[in-house]
């Protein structure tokens, strides 16, 4: 993992403007049942209306929605979700999915990296990456920490800045 230091709000707007080409797709991913592991669904939900990119709430079952997403003839896939990178919670990280290994993804049963072999398949040159956030709690039954609002909050400005 090649992100070993916390990137402020204009550092992720560049790591993820560098990364994008072509439609966006963002993918979002997670159980809102689970605290922050709901990252993924309530970004896609902060984002409806404020960007032009293709949005997509997967939530714990993102392999279900290859097809719709791929029929979306994206160039760039991004997938959100909430991920154990060893930072404080609430801190963002951009990765590209060779940089995923070392990271813990608890709450659904295909791995990203899987995921977009899968989506390869559909299309060999298509662009895909990860924003993940670090959790506070993926325990059922808790809300979003407040550290990962704040991330969804940064985000929601990154993107309608980058797709408006």
């Amino acid at each position: 993992m090649k992100n070993d230091r916390v990137l402020s709000a204009e550092e992720v707007a560049s790591e993820i403007q560098r990364r994008m080409n072509g439609v966006v797709v963002l993918v979002g991913i997670g159980n809102p049942l689970r605290g922050d592991d709901g990252f993924g669904p309530k970004l896609i939900g902060a984002l409806k209306g404020a960007v032009t990119a293709e949005l997509f709430d997967c939530g714990t079952a993102p392999e279900n929605y290859i097809i719709p997403i791929l029929n979306a003839n994206p160039g760039t896939v991004i997938f959100l979700d909430a991920a154990d990178f060893g930072k404080s919670p609430g801190e963002i990280g951009v990765f590209d999915m060779s940089e995923i290994s070392g990271i813990s993804f608890s709450t659904h049963n295909t791995s990203p990296r899987l995921l977009a072999d899968l989506f390869r398949t559909g299309d060999s040159k298509l662009n895909i990456f990860m924003v993940v956030v670090q959790p506070r709690s993926m325990s059922f039954g808790e809300n979003l920490s407040a550290e990962v609002k704040a991330g969804i909050e940064c985000l929601r400005g990154v993107f309608s800045r980058l797709l408006p």
